[in-house]
Parts: structure tokens; C-alpha cells; sequence
């Protein structure tokens, strides 16, 4: 054979192998996209389904197929050592968060936070501030969904602390909560201070002026059916200043520089510019509470 021939003859088979530049066959099916692209809002993307719900691939049906012999399409066997790692697999639950991604509609904590919850249960946390307008449009929203979840789930609400102003309206949040009567009078806050337009926590030259924020909240709560002694037997003591630490602390090991924003477990932060909506806020907290509870 002719040195001209054999060239030819290698040109062909290294074609044939894949290793030349040729176009990739006419038949060859696009791979099916396995998520959303980035620019298509989570609402709008449809939702990933665990592995077990997966159609069977289809077949193409604009171009050529090639049936392969029954032989070549009987169900191969698994090796030992594929039997054994399929089998120390455990199967994805069913209630899987697999159409929230993180980074997008939630991100990790850098270093991950003690939780208060008992054990066996998910705590989920509220950081709110009583002079957040998003803070009450969510409130309604919150509290529905607070009314349908499992008893495994252990929800509180944080009040932010970043200055004197929000430090002042924390306080009265603990002053309600050791009253033991957050039901009726937290979301009674937000009304005055957001419907009414009557803020607590009185700001005179720049600084909080303490008499009068002290006097203004006795007079809202006294005309709330709160008694003027129990209300000085909270407001200012060693057990409120305690938890006003805490909630300082916490606000910077949450690094939470904005209001609303919920944490799951001590891991993961999440909020409604995240999510996408107040619903979606709400779906992306629970499934992460169920995977944390899941152990994944």
C-alpha cells in the first residue's frame, strides 16, 4: 500500500476514535438542562424533582435512531463494590429543598451558631426590629405560618441591636416577653408605631432620651392592662440587661446588617429578597428546617 493511501487510512480511524475536529454527529440528542439558568427567577423555574420522580429518557425524535441488539440492552450487573456503596446510601426525603439554591434564595453562615432548640427539634429565628416597615408587612404573613407548623420546630424572634434606638425598642420587646404577653401586645407595637405613626422610643438631639422613652412605654403598656409595678419590675433590671447583651451578640454572630431576615438552625440566613416573596420566604424556611431535622 502507498504512503498516500496508509495517511488516508490513519485520518480515517482517528476520525472515527473522536480525536479529529469533526462536528459531532446530526443524531446526537442535546443533554437535558438540570437547572434553571441563573437569569430565570426562581418562581418562574420549575421546580427539581428528587432522582426516584426522573422521567426515563426520552428518545429523539428529530433524528435517527439506532435500536440497539437485545443483548446489548439487558440491565448490566453491579459490581460488589457498587452494590455496597448503593446500598449504604441513604435515599433523599421526599420533602429535599432541591429547587432552593444556596447562595440564591439562601447562604450559610460562615461560622455556624449554637441553637437554643431542645434536642430532637429545628430552632428558626426571627431578627426583626419594631421600626422595620418590612419587618410588619411580614408579621401577618409570619404568623399564619406559625400556626401550621410542626411541633419539632422551634421558632423566637431575635430583636436586632445595632445602636441606642434599637436597643431601647429591644428592650421593650423583653419587657412584653417577660410579662407573658408577646400574643397580645408585639404585634401591638407595630401597630402604634407603623399604623398610628407613635413611636416609643423618643429621639431628642441625635440621642435616645431614656426618661421619656421609659415614660412612653409605661403609659402604652399601663393602657394595655399593664400594671405600673410590674411594669418597673421589668423594664429596667439585671435579667433585661442580660438579654440585651445577648441580642447584641447575636446580632453580629448572625452578621445581621438588615431587617427581616430569618436563621435556620444556626446555619443558614434567609429573607424575602432572597426567597422572592413572603410565601416563598416561608417554603424556603421549612425546608430547610426539614432537611436540618433530616439530618442532611
Amino acid at each position: 500500500m502507498g504512503k498516500t493511501a496508509s495517511w488516508a487510512l490513519i485520518g480515517l480511524l482517528l476520525t472515527a476514535c473522536g480525536q479529529g475536529e469533526a462536528p459531532a454527529p446530526a443524531t446526537a440528542a442535546p443533554e437535558p438542562a438540570t437547572a434553571p439558568p441563573a437569569s430565570v427567577p426562581a418562581a418562574d423555574a420549575e421546580p427539581l424533582r428528587p432522582p426516584e420522580q426522573l422521567d426515563p429518557a426520552a428518545e429523539p425524535v428529530d433524528g435517527e435512531t439506532v435500536e440497539a441488539p437485545a443483548a446489548e440492552v439487558a440491565a448490566p450487573v453491579m459490581s460488589p463494590v457498587a452494590a455496597a456503596v448503593a446500598a449504604s446510601t441513604p435515599e433523599l426525603p421526599t420533602n429535599a429543598p432541591l429547587r432552593w439554591q444556596e447562595g440564591q434564595h439562601y447562604k450559610g453562615l460562615t461560622v455556624a451558631q449554637p441553637s437554643s432548640a431542645p434536642p430532637g427539634e429545628v430552632e428558626v429565628v426571627e431578627v426583626f426590629w419594631y421600626g422595620c416597615g418590612h419587618c410588619y408587612a411580614l408579621e401577618p404573613r409570619l404568623e399564619a405560618w406559625l400556626q401550621d407548623q410542626p411541633a419539632w420546630l422551634h421558632f423566637r424572634r431575635l430583636p436586632v441591636v445595632w445602636n441606642e434606638v434599637t436597643r431601647e425598642d429591644a428592650r421593650l420587646y423583653y419587657t412584653i416577653e417577660a410579662l407573658g404577653k408577646l400574643e397580645t401586645l408585639h404585634p401591638e407595637v407595630f401597630r402604634e408605631l407603623h399604623a398610628r405613626g407613635r413611636p416609643l422610643t423618643v429621639v431628642r438631639n441625635n440621642r435616645v432620651d431614656t426618661a421619656a422613652t421609659e415614660q412612653a412605654v409605661r403609659e402604652f403598656l399601663v393602657a394595655r392592662g399593664v400594671s405600673a409595678e410590674d411594669f418597673a419590675r421589668h423594664y429596667r433590671t439585671f435579667s433585661i440587661e442580660s438579654r440585651l447583651r445577648q441580642a447584641e451578640n447575636l446580632t453580629r454572630r448572625y452578621m445581621a446588617d438588615h431587617t427581616p431576615m430569618m436563621v435556620v438552625q444556626g446555619k443558614f440566613v434567609t429573607d424575602v429578597s432572597m426567597a422572592g416573596s413572603q410565601n416563598e420566604l416561608m417554603q424556603v424556611v421549612a425546608d430547610l428546617a426539614a432537611r436540618e431535622r433530616d439530618g442532611r
